[in-house]
């Protein structure tokens, strides 16, 4: 019980060490909570999803739980531009994993679903403003979905431009999150 206490510490200890190097670019003082992860992943329909991409995908916290849902056929991109969470994420031991250390401003290819963890408020509009029109651009068949989630209802105009959306509120997290499920317009 103690080592677990003291990983948990460490853990967090990361995020808050992660956000005070880069605060643009973490945007978060503290993982996902499994409620928000869940709310997240509630949003797929899981036995016609094979290509999927994770945005911001941090340590691994959504995306090991991502790979729990995904079929045995499917495939996840995890997009993630801090050194110390790529390394991070490449620990972790999964042949359906790719891990993309890039920005998501260039997406590799289509995708049925992607899942975003970025802080669009945090970084610079420009940046905000490509991040979105590549999601929408490389959702398979322009029928795929982005979930994503923020702390503000602020970025409800920006996502108007390039998608249809609905939201959530996930109260157990820290701080309190919003879940927005997107279509392209």
């Amino acid at each position: 019980m103690i080592n677990a206490t003291r990983l948990q510490l460490k853990h967090r200890f990361s995020y808050i060490q992660q956000f005070m190097a880069s605060p643009r670019t973490v945007g978060t003082l503290a993982p996902s909570s499994p409620w928000l992860c869940q709310a997240m992943l509630d949003q797929i329909e899981w036995t016609r999803t094979l290509s999927i991409a994770e945005l911001g995908a941090a340590d691994g916290v959504l995306t090991k739980r991502i790979i729990g849902r995904m079929r045995a056929d499917a495939g996840l991109d995890a997009y993630e531009i801090q050194p110390n969470f790529v390394r991070r994420l490449q620990q972790i031991e999964e042949p359906r994993l790719q891990v993309m250390a890039q920005s998501a401003e260039r997406l590799e290819r289509e995708y049925d679903v992607i899942f975003s963890c970025l802080p669009l408020l945090s970084i610079p509009l420009k940046i905000s403003i490509r991040i979105l029109q590549q999601a929408r651009e490389n959702l398979q068949g322009r029928n795929g979905t982005l979930v994503l989630f923020q702390y503000s209802h602020l970025s409800e105009k920006l996502l108007s431009r390039y998608f249809h959306w609905k939201k959530q509120r996930v109260v157990r997290n820290f701080p309190p999150a919003l879940v927005y499920v997107c279509t392209p317009r």
